[in-house]
């Protein structure tokens, strides 16, 4: 890597990238000049000016200017009993300056002592939390938006949506995005309030949109009760874009200058490599509001979390999150398709610096990404150093959305390069979504589309791809319906696509009843009856027909303490055509085989601090029989100061050919000193991998977005995008992060 004294080399875009960036500008001035007036909105609120006194974000709102502040006067229930009075209300205050919104919040709760909370670290699991949670959709075009949310302990959380859901979310939201702001909880005889700081130089938006979208959310675990500003059906949910209020008073407000500057040091010591260090830096720039450009130079991601290991009972490969933030900010307008799952991912950012499970260096990496009332951009160009694993190369990923109307959205997706390095490869992709939660008067349904070619060096014929699909996702009724072919030279080398050559057919069917007070099962809060069926059929001459197929069946029942159970069973069929290893000395040969299992899972209620979940699968596998049990535990001081947690994972086959097991054992530990002061400890033991794998991680948020990490590894195991065995790195690592943030 090169050194803080190396800074003087010049560097100039590849030539492709700059006709790129040249279209990439000439685009942007057409698709963000473009104005659209806002539409009125049933549930409006205006945020009022703070005024000059300063706001001290401690959780107090003791300040005058929370007097005159915008006022949602009380969130109304949404579930289980939509526009039932609760105990709990709910008052959100709002001001803003030129370059801050700032929220209030006061939750009552008749009872404080027993609110719920889980954590106190940065982007934490928050589902089983007393916590309120705010959409802004800062366009206002229904289908991108921020998400942030604070519990009753101040734990913060942030995270971008996107109208085709990335992959690496929960509930369509990926929590990996950091934004730029500050949070801080009191709590009291009557509840718990909180104050919000949202520095809108870290956010994009139209600043002649005269209002954005808004939406408010409270959730109370203990009662599994769920609090809304606006849409407060049981077939809403402030994640349905479609359901949202309107925030005014924010046509005016402003990025500064525009720019945010993020330079690192880091030292490295390492087992058997000696001391190293390594300097780089990141630039943003705001051409306005709605348009950013991403520079980074020499960025290392030695800080980011380690990946958690995982049992593959199947032969393809596992799918991994992406945790590094230059490839996360704006991940969702890279997005592709709707709910094509891990089936098939056009575009993996963790396809670029990491190869065979070996870290590649990106010497260079710049982004440009925007959006409109109109739709969105954007464009990724790296350029990738040599090594061992791979020659340098340079990748590029493009994708832009055009909104047609307000229900349909069409798009295009373009990646080039092979990371690699040999040959050419370009993927074109296409999608459409059009989405609705007014048909039928006020259900929600959604039908996508797609279509996508591969060229370049390919080493078989049918370099084609298309799929479409259906969804009706609703409280009473879930139904879903999607086709998909994948030819076998669809080869996106920057994707995910462990299946080419294949059509595949998915159908699910849900009915989700909530039992009336009156009736025998007053107990319950809801049951789930869900069916499904999943087929894959071969395209080729060889490996044409049937290669698997799946039908599920599972009961759930929640009832409204909490407690969890679920039954399933299936029946599945499998034809692989190549050998591949089950468990440790056990190979199942080519052939067609059938299967019959069924599982079981248990969960005691999640709000409480302590907690624990059972899974245990049993039934005939392939040419044998398998059993796959799972056992957890959850703790944490109620102050969410203190996380343990513990997962043992067993697969035993047996069978006449010869029987083996895999175990995976983990433990996390999590002490947080403050929100923005916490560490954590990974420590995983996995079958096939030498002793225990560690990840200790101290992380510190100074200000608001500056970040001091130090972190040790021990036999770190990287997983390989399915390319290989996981890659083990022996001894230990030892590594001193200094990121800093300059904005303006």
């Amino acid at each position: 890597m090169h050194q803080m004294g190396m800074s003087q080399r010049t560097w100039t875009l590849p030539r492709r990238t700059q006709l790129a960036f040249h279209h990439a500008v000439l685009l942007a001035g057409l698709l963000f000049g473009i104005q659209v007036e806002a539409q009125d909105k049933q549930h409006m609120v205006q945020a009022d000016r703070a005024g000059d006194a300063p706001i001290t974000v401690d959780g107090r709102l003791d300040e005058s200017a929370w007097q005159r502040a915008g006022m949602i006067e009380d969130l109304v229930q949404q579930s289980p009993h939509p526009g039932v009075a609760t105990p709990f209300h709910t008052r959100i205050l709002l001001l803003r300056n030129a370059h801050t919104l700032y929220i209030g919040v006061i939750a009552d709760d008749p009872d404080p002592s027993k609110i719920s909370t889980h954590t106190l670290v940065r982007d934490g699991d928050q589902s089983n939390d007393d916590y309120v949670g705010f959409v802004i959709d800062t366009f206002g075009t229904k289908r991108v938006a921020y998400i942030f949310q604070v519990n009753a302990a101040g734990a913060m959380a942030d995270g971008l949506q996107a109208p085709t859901p990335a992959i690496n979310s929960n509930n369509g939201v990926d929590y990996n995005w950091d934004g730029i702001w500050q949070a801080a909880v009191n709590r009291n005889a009557h509840g718990w309030t909180a104050e919000i700081a949202i520095d809108t130089r870290s956010l994009q938006f139209g600043n002649h949109v005269a209002a954005w979208g808004f939406n408010v959310t409270r959730n109370v675990p203990r009662e599994l009760l769920t609090l809304n500003w606006s849409g407060t059906t049981l077939d809403s949910s402030v994640l349905n874009l479609q359901r949202e209020g309107m925030l005014t008073g924010v046509q005016d407000m402003q990025q500064g200058q525009g720019w945010d500057f993020q330079p690192y040091g880091l030292a490295k010591q390492q087992t058997g490599a000696g001391d190293t260090s390594n300097a780089g830096f990141d630039l943003k720039y705001n051409f306005k509001p709605s348009l950013a450009g991403l520079f980074t130079y020499h960025t290392d991601f030695a800080e980011a979390e380690a990946d958690q290991q995982q049992i593959n009972t199947g032969r393809f490969p596992l799918f991994f999150p992406e945790k590094r933030q230059f490839f996360l900010q704006g991940s969702n307008l890279f997005s592709f398709g709707y709910n094509l799952g891990t089936n098939f991912v056009p575009y993996y950012s963790r396809t670029i610096g990491l190869v065979s499970g070996e870290p590649v260096p990106l010497n260079e990496g710049i982004k440009l990404i925007g959006q409109s009332e109109n739709g969105s951009l954007a464009l990724l160009d790296t350029q990738m150093a040599g090594t061992s694993a791979a020659a340098a190369v340079n990748l590029f990923a493009g994708r832009g959305t055009y909104n047609v109307d307000q229900n349909l959205q069409v798009g295009t997706l373009i990646t080039h390069g092979n990371p690699l390095g040999l040959g050419n490869n370009t993927f074109v992709g296409t999608d459409a979504l059009w989405k609705t939660a007014n048909f039928s008067g006020d259900k929600n349904l959604n039908l996508s589309a797609w279509a996508a070619h591969s060229s370049g060096n390919l080493p078989v014929a049918g370099a084609n791809g298309y799929g479409a699909g259906i969804e009706y996702p609703n409280d009473l009724w879930y139904f879903d319906a999607q086709f998909n072919q994948y030819g076998d030279a669809l080869e996106p080398s920057l994707g995910f696509l462990p299946r080419p050559g294949t059509r595949q057919n998915y159908t699910e069917l849900t009915y989700q009843p909530r039992p009336a007070a009156d009736s025998v099962f007053d107990w319950v809060h809801r049951f789930w009856f869900n069916g499904h069926y999943s087929e894959t059929d071969g395209l080729g001459a060889q490996d044409g027909g049937k290669q698997s197929s799946e039908w599920w069946y599972s009961t759930q029942m929640l009832t409204n303490g909490g407690w969890f159970w679920e039954w399933d069973v299936y029946r599945d069929f499998d034809a692989p055509v190549q050998a591949f290893d089950l468990v440790p000395n056990v190979t199942v040969l080519p052939g067609d085989y059938t299967w019959n299992r069924t599982r079981l899972v248990f969960n005691s209620p999640q709000s409480r601090s302590l907690w624990v979940q059972f899974i245990d699968s049993i039934g005939t596998y392939y040419s044998g029989t398998a059993h796959h049990p799972l056992v957890a535990a959850y703790w944490n001081l109620p102050s969410g100061k203190l996380q343990l947690n513990a997962q043992q994972e067993w697969f035993f086959f047996y069978a006449p050919q010869g029987s083996g097991a895999t175990r995976l054992s983990t433990v996390t530990v999590t002490y947080s000193f403050t929100p923005n002061l916490y560490i954590s400890e990974l420590a995983q033991y996995a079958s096939g991998v030498p002793g225990v794998s560690m990840n200790t991680r101290l992380r510190w948020i100074v200000g608001d977005a500056s970040n001091i990490y130090l972190v040790w590894n021990r036999g770190q195991v990287n997983e390989t995008n399915g390319l290989g065995q996981p890659v083990i790195t022996s001894g230990s690592k030892v590594i001193f992060k200094v990121q800093w943030d300059f904005r303006d």
